[in-house]
């Protein structure tokens, strides 16, 4: 039974995991914009305008998914996370920016960006999938009690597309755009971003673009620089046990893979000392496994049309059966009725409060808001 709305006292809540403002200091100027009061919708999540000021500071990474969809809500916006996204750059990704940009090469960047991305945020991850001469780069919402996946998602997207152009110039441009959730009534807004509609009802948020650009020269690179930017995310890695564990676990599902000795190589640890570590802050590995899978089913059947079929894949299910079973223990009801329950604006569970099974549900996400 996912256990995510409980927590021991060794272990630090979901609600106090965290994300560095970076590009989200424009927020209250983007929604001042739209023709909205950034104050009360700041304040919704418990923030005030000055939480945004300092692109180091730090606020609540399930407070930005507050924002968003109280944002997106009252300026009847539902591409606001494309315009949220498009506020970022490579320099506003704070020490990775720097590991990046002064790598010998995009690849080499990107792959180090990956893997120091949680000094950034404790909510959402950064990942690449190379196979088959192609490159997804893409954004993956780990966190257990967040709104507005869907607009989270657009913003990953792009602030990806954002960063390839400004690394390899207007001659790069995506293949194919991959989103996980359903096609809103105007796709113009994404057209125009990125220059190709995207694949709507997608597994995962990702860009993806042919290989031969990861072996693209940084230009300006500077050894010295990079040297020092790598010490520095050495000396800050950060994030407790159970919060690096959904990361690494969301990273794993991504990868086809749900392997606790997986997992425990991703950490550098044995299996042994995983599970040990894991039971002394109140969980287990496969709590943390069911909490994460559980999570990312109610993303695909809340914002998409995806199949049972391949939600269970995205999911790493031998088939569908034994999704459907865990599913059902989960949340007491089927995946179907789930999302005809979140399609309908039914009663479906909160996802920030435990249903009656202990588990965390979902609230009505943005995509019952007017729409321009």
């Amino acid at each position: 039974m996912p256990r995510s709305n409980t927590a021991s006292p060794h272990m630090k809540p979901p609600a106090e995991w965290m994300q560095r403002v970076g590009a989200f200091t424009g927020l209250p100027g983007l929604i001042r914009e739209l023709g909205a009061d950034p104050v009360p919708i700041l304040a919704s999540a418990g923030l005030s305008v000055d939480a945004f000021r300092d692109p180091d500071d730090r606020v609540p990474y399930a407070a930005i998914g507050q924002i968003l969809h109280e944002a997106s809500r009252r300026t009847q916006c539902a591409h606001l996370g494309l315009l949220v996204g498009r506020m970022w750059n490579v320099t506003d990704i704070s020490v990775t920016g720097e590991i990046i940009l002064n790598s010998r090469t995009v690849g080499e960047g990107l792959r180090a960006h990956v893997v120091h991305q949680q000094l950034n945020s404790e909510g959402g991850l950064s990942f690449l999938l190379e196979r088959g001469g192609t490159v997804d780069l893409g954004y993956a919402v780990y966190h257990p009690q967040v709104m507005a996946t869907d607009l989270l998602h657009d913003a990953g997207a792009a602030a990806v597309f954002n960063c390839m152009r400004s690394l390899c110039g207007p001659a790069w441009l995506p293949i194919a755009v991959l989103l996980p959730h359903s096609k809103p009534a105007d796709v113009t807004p994404y057209r125009q971003l990125f220059k190709v509609t995207p694949r709507f009802d997608a597994e995962f948020a990702a860009v993806r673009f042919a290989d031969h650009w990861m072996k693209r020269p940084v230009d300006g690179a500077d050894p010295q620089r990079l040297a020092h930017a790598l010490e520095l995310c050495n000396d800050m890695e950060r994030g407790d046990l159970v919060q690096r564990v959904f990361r690494a676990m969301r990273v794993l599902l991504l990868h086809g893979n749900s392997s606790g000795d997986e997992l425990a190589s991703m950490l550098s640890m044995h299996r042994r000392t995983l599970n040990r570590r894991l039971e002394a802050h109140g969980t287990t590995f496969r709590e943390i496994l069911d909490t994460v899978r559980f999570d990312v089913a109610r993303q695909l059947l809340t914002d998409s049309h995806i199949s049972l079929d391949d939600v269970a894949d995205s999911l790493g299910y031998a088939s569908v059966s034994p999704f459907m079973r865990s599913f059902q223990r989960w949340a007491g009801t089927t995946p179907a009725r789930w999302r005809r329950a979140a399609t309908n604006g039914g009663p479906g569970p909160s996802r920030h409060q435990p249903d009656d099974h202990g588990a965390p549900g979902r609230q009505q996400d943005v995509a019952d808001c007017d729409r321009r």
